[in-house]
């Protein structure tokens, strides 16, 4: 035999809270506006869509315990958000509660009221816009560079090139000639030694900034999307393999940039501004080196816990396959390095180019900061006792391949002896 419609009824609660129920009421159907004219005798109804369901419930608390539930309900009904309000004839719906109102009767000793209003829950969010801030660090690139170019040509222009000091200016560009050979190992064979590199300045300034411009058009900087959706098909910058190398590399860009930053002065002022000159075109070719490598960099979502975790055993015959994540605290130290490196560089550059450079520069912190934003927060991590880097990396993550991660940060000297002193891990 079917239950009865009293038996079919679920006990009414909110967020937990059980209650009783003597009858409700909700709002149904259509909303529709009607539209009457002067002197017309037909009516226009303009339909609005449905109506919201707002429930307007009769509820009540009774026994020798009324008041503690009382309290425990106007809890739930205060809590910001949404909340599930179990319907006795409607069953589970996800509502908002609105203004109610409680009342206590002497005649209804044991006894509490309630007029409770519902409104309907999980509310469409308003339409925003989600700026692709990898793809605008690589828009910038392209114009970044055409700046840079522009600054050198406008420099080399006012140099006196019979006035400039052969040896003098080997010496001011020492610490240029290092850098390109460690940032920009492709241009090696082609710059030669300092003592040529130093000779096509004087002679020639146009050849290295072609060079430059010829190493930068395999970067095809004006067309670089963002790291998550494709690769960069150029030889000079490393395409992105993980976040640990990424953000190695540009904090190697950036103390490059910040070490060439002043070349001093001395051997004469032609001799300087063509040494500075210089240094400023490689300096500026390392931020946009730094920038494309940003722009490869994905803003990701961290992925979810996952609960299950398979036996030490399971994991060395098959190997927890997890989703790179960013470590938020090495991301926001490149980010201040590169920062730093831009500021200094912008700190040399007139009005027009200044805007060019620091455009460039509030790019590449705001996408690093987006990149970190989705990273994983660094904590201080104190074993009890002497552990393999195996074990501990299992206890703290369920992971047991992440042993690497846990040496490599700590500078562990021997993986099988983990010391009982605090250590640096990934939060997840």
């Amino acid at each position: 035999m079917a239950d009865t419609w009293r038996e079919q009824l679920l006990p009414a609660s909110f967020r937990g809270e059980t209650f009783l129920i003597e009858d409700t009421s909700v709002p149904v159907g259509r909303k529709v506006q009607l539209h009457e004219y002067p002197k017309r005798d037909k009516a226009y109804a303009e339909q609005m869509g449905k109506v919201a369901r707002v429930h307007k419930v009769r509820a009540f608390i009774i026994g020798a315990d009324c008041f503690e539930r009382r309290d425990k309900l106007l809890k739930a009904l205060e809590t910001e958000g949404e909340g599930t309000l179990v319907h006795p004839w409607l069953g589970q719906l996800s509502v908002v509660p609105g203004q109610c109102e409680m009342s206590h009767s002497r005649r209804e000793g044991g006894m509490v009221t309630f007029d409770l209003t519902f409104y309907p829950g999980n509310a469409p969010l308003n339409p925003s816009v989600k700026a692709n801030t990898a793809r605008l660090v690589a828009q910038t690139s392209a114009s970044y560079w055409s700046g840079a170019l522009d600054r050198y040509k406008a420099a080399m222009a006012k140099v006196d090139a019979a006035r400039i000091n052969l040896v003098g200016l080997q010496n001011r560009l020492s610490g240029v000639f290092l850098v390109i050979g460690s940032q920009f190992s492709p241009l090696t064979g082609a710059v030669g030694s300092i003592n040529a590199m130093a000779q096509s300045l004087k002679n020639s300034p146009g050849s290295l900034s072609s060079l430059f411009s010829g190493y930068f058009s395999d970067l095809r900087l004006s067309s670089l999307t963002s790291g998550s959706s494709g690769k960069s098909t150029s030889a000079g910058a490393a395409a992105f393999n993980n976040y640990s190398s990424a953000v190695a590399t540009v904090s190697s860009q950036a103390e490059g940039a910040a070490s060439i930053n002043s070349v001093g002065s001395s051997s004469g002022a032609d001799t300087t501004a063509a040494a500075q000159a210089l240094a400023n075109l490689v300096q500026d070719a390392l931020l946009v080196q730094a920038t494309a490598t940003v722009a490869q960099m994905p803003v990701v979502t961290p992925p979810a816990a996952d609960e299950t975790t398979a036996s030490l055993e399971q994991q060395t015959i098959a190997p927890v396959e997890r989703a790179e994540v960013p470590v938020a605290n090495d991301v926001i130290a490149a980010r201040d390095a590169l920062d730093d490196a831009f500021w200094q560089a912008s700190l040399k550059a007139d009005a027009t180019y200044y805007p060019v450079i620091n455009a460039a520069r509030q790019q590449v912190i705001r996408h690093l900061s987006a990149v970190a934003a989705s990273g994983v927060q660094l904590v201080t991590v104190t074993p009890l006792q002497t552990l393999p880097a195996l074990v501990l990396a299992y206890r703290r993550f369920g992971d047991a391949t992440r042993e690497g991660e846990v040496i490599q940060r700590n500078k562990i000297t021997h993986p099988g002896f983990v010391p009982a002193l605090p250590l640096q891990v990934a939060r997840e």
